[in-house]
């Protein structure tokens, strides 16, 4: 993260992207990721700081409207739960300091578990990027088996099924036959998971989203339109700061 140089009283932090299709400096807030500012290859950096105060107003109501629509229990800092509605279940967060300690899972029951990481709480980068561990090995235990037996169940079949943390998709497959699933599906309703599970084992009979993809889907899943949608919108269930990842 890069900070505003000029000598201001509140400055603003913000992430440099350089890229060589961008042919002028653009801005843009992220839930997680914060302001970044995308810019030309040859662009001199030292003029970015004047062009970030120059759009202070923007910037500030762009993180209030992101904050906002954020949920409560994911502004704090440091996480202190995980609600994997996927699982029905809740994960506590605990931190212990002594080093070279690894995550420490201790199930209280079916729907409660206690986690407990050695990253220093002060450190986003290493806690998110521990508690994404968790997750991706969480999701490897449930996500394969459940998408097994919805293709069971409808006579479905695939090559392999991996665990990924992309950023701006549920899910994926490719023509060969490898299926894509976020870790980020364990925040989700059982329902969206279904529906998303379902959307990408259609694609093992229709590559494209062609209206006979979405009759077909719709045989597998009634309604798959409306959740489809609903799916448009679930990206809030998701922690934010999950971003800071590595």
């Amino acid at each position: 993260m890069t900070q505003l140089s000029l000598e201001l009283d509140n400055p603003l932090d913000y992430l440099v992207v350089v890229s060589a299709r961008a042919r002028r400096l653009s801005l843009r807030v992220e839930p997680g990721r914060g302001v970044i500012v995308t810019i030309p290859k040859r662009f001199p950096k030292r003029d970015i700081p004047a062009f970030v105060e120059s759009n202070r107003a923007w910037i500030e109501n762009a993180l209030s409207d992101v904050e906002a629509r954020t949920p409560e229990e994911y502004r704090c800092w440091p996480p202190q739960q995980l609600h994997l509605k996927a699982m029905w279940k809740s994960v506590n967060i605990g931190f212990v300091q002594n080093e070279g300690v690894e995550n420490q899972q201790n199930a209280t029951n079916d729907k409660e578990e206690k986690l407990l990481i050695s990253a220093d709480p002060s450190d986003k980068v290493a806690v998110a990027t521990e508690l994404a561990h968790y997750l991706s090995v969480t999701a490897t235990r449930f996500l394969p088996s459940l998408l097994a037996r919805h293709a069971q169940r409808h006579g479905l079949v695939y090559k392999r099924v991996q665990i990924r943390g992309q950023r701006s998709v549920w899910g994926s497959y490719s023509s060969t036959g490898t299926l894509s699933l976020n870790y980020k599906l364990l925040f989700l309703p059982p329902e969206l998971v279904d529906y998303v599970l379902l959307h990408e084992l259609a694609h093992t009979l229709y590559l494209d989203h062609s209206p006979k993809f979405w009759r077909q889907l719709e045989v597998f899943q009634p309604g798959a339109k409306a959740l489809d949608k609903r799916l448009n919108e679930a990206g809030r269930n998701v922690p934010p700061w999950l971003e800071w990842a590595r």
